[in-house]
């Protein structure tokens, strides 16, 4: 009788597998069928519903010019007794050296694919290689609504799925944020086919696959890649659709008003995400070309030297970020180079003291270790830094240096820190454990003192005196 009901039971087994097999083949062929009629209905609306939309630009968030010079205090004010004996000893943040690897990228894709083609390329000075399905290949002779329908189709009939976890795949290891992922897919794109206008219907059907609501659009100059945005841009053209404003993504980051551009006002079923630059409480990995800078400064008859160390791959990716949000850049996290260099030489300055007598020693550093010089002399247009780009770049403005000395006491001495938003001006303000003779306000019940890293050996709680009477705005 057991053998008799395991034999049953064997059966059965086999017939349901069978079943099963088959009910599993049906559902996946029906939601081939639903994704392609999906695309096949998406390709059809790019054929009719196209809308022509004037571009507009967002200049720089300062609507007054910065100064060219900046007050500086001849003589440094030593801090009464009586404040260093209220103010309490810091406890500066553990930091440990940090070993960097380099990441070790596995695509799991077999090496010689049939119908399959591979291109290779330096992202940032780290080697990249890509293997996509030849039916990426095309020929674009017009720019039109009608060619731009057939290339989605053509691109839909692709294995565009290996593709998507190569991109994944690299984001993940080197900690790309989006704006990096974006750029790893036009570079990707600008390497198989050597044509901008390519390039971006590349990226834009790659985009809109991973779920980001991205669209293209075209004009006598050509085809361009729109993409909402998380964070507000500066100095690119934009259009407002549905209460939603399109960005043109260029890999330079700025770009112009560029008049009247034609594109369509649906959007891809589920692709509505936003792009986002901020760096997602990840530091990218970039760190293999390291260079050295030495920064020297005083602090009453104390001379200094800090060798600081930052990527130089890091500095070509910020090079052309696009001008974004302030708290973006305020929330920097520490990279590996700068954490081995300048924030573990600046730890041994401040251990022992007290936090007026640290937060006076991080103001006179960035005060005094950096030349000053505004965006528009140097650059040409607004530019904010990132704090390593402040140690490579020869000049900083006030927004530079808020910023960097922000990373500074927050990375070192853990107080909480704020931007001060003038019409013409950026500086910060520090909150202390204790009250703080001089300069303060109150911000949501928290007193905040006043503390500018471009008064130039000005102490904390002591404001630029033409900005004494003035209205800001805090940025957390």
């Amino acid at each position: 009788m057991i053998k008799i009901f395991l034999s049953l039971v064997l059966v059965w087994s086999v017939l349901f597998a069978d079943d099963y097999a088959d009910w599993l083949k049906s559902q996946n062929s029906e939601y081939q069928a639903y994704k392609k009629s999906i695309d096949d209905e998406f390709s059809d609306m790019l054929k009719n519903d196209w809308e022509a939309f004037q571009t507009m630009n967002t200049p720089s968030p300062y609507k007054k010019p910065k100064p060219k010079t900046v007050p500086q205090i001849k003589k440094e004010i030593v801090v009464p007794k009586k404040d260093l004996i209220k103010s309490v000893k810091i406890k500066p943040k553990k930091l440990k050296k940090t070993i960097v690897k380099k990441p070790i990228v596995k695509i799991d894709i077999p090496l010689y694919e049939p119908g399959f083609k591979s291109v290779e390329f330096k992202f940032y000075n780290q080697n990249i290689k890509i293997q996509y399905d030849e039916k990426y290949l095309f020929r674009l002779s017009k720019i039109n609504k009608d060619t731009i329908s057939d290339i989605w189709q053509k691109f839909g009939s692709t294995k565009f799925k290996k593709l998507l976890k190569q991109i994944d795949n690299y984001s993940d290891q080197y900690a790309l944020n989006d704006w990096a992922k974006y750029l790893l897919i036009y570079k990707t794109a600008i390497n198989i086919y050597k044509d901008k206008n390519k390039a971006n219907l590349f990226t834009w059907f790659t985009l809109v696959k991973m779920g980001y609501d991205t669209k293209v659009g075209y004009s006598s100059n050509g085809i361009y890649l729109l993409s909402t945005v998380k964070e507000d841009l500066y100095q690119i053209a934009f259009f407002t659709l549905q209460d939603k404003k399109y960005y043109i993504l260029t890999p330079r980051g700025k770009i112009d008003s560029v008049g009247s551009i034609y594109t369509y006002p649906s959007n891809y079923p589920k692709a509505n995400k936003q792009l986002t630059f901020n760096m997602d409480n990840k530091s990218i990995k970039l760190f293999t070309n390291l260079q050295t800078n030495n920064l020297e400064f005083k602090f009453f008859k104390n001379s200094y030297n800090i060798k600081s160390q930052y990527s130089k791959d890091l500095i070509e990716f910020y090079k052309n970020f696009p001008q974004s949000e302030y708290q973006l850049y305020f929330n920097s996290k520490k990279s590996p180079a700068m954490l081995n260099s300048l924030l573990l030489q600046l730890k041994l300055l401040v251990e022992d003291k007290t936090e007026i007598e640290a937060v006076n020693l991080l103001l006179r550093f960035v005060q005094t270790a950096f030349k000053y010089k505004t965006d528009d002399d140097q650059f040409k247009y607004e530019k904010v830094l990132f704090p390593e780009e402040t140690l490579y770049y020869p000049y900083s403005d006030c927004e530079d240096r808020s910023i960097i000395f922000s990373y500074l006491v927050r990375n070192l001495l853990g107080l909480d820190v704020v931007g001060l938003k003038y019409s013409d001006h950026l500086a910060t303000a520090v909150r202390f454990s204790t009250k703080i003779n001089g300069d303060s306000f109150k911000y949501k019940n928290k007193t905040y003192t006043i503390s500018d890293p471009t008064y130039i050996n000005a102490n904390s709680g002591m404001t630029m005196p033409q900005y004494k009477n003035r209205s800001f705005t805090v940025i957390e």
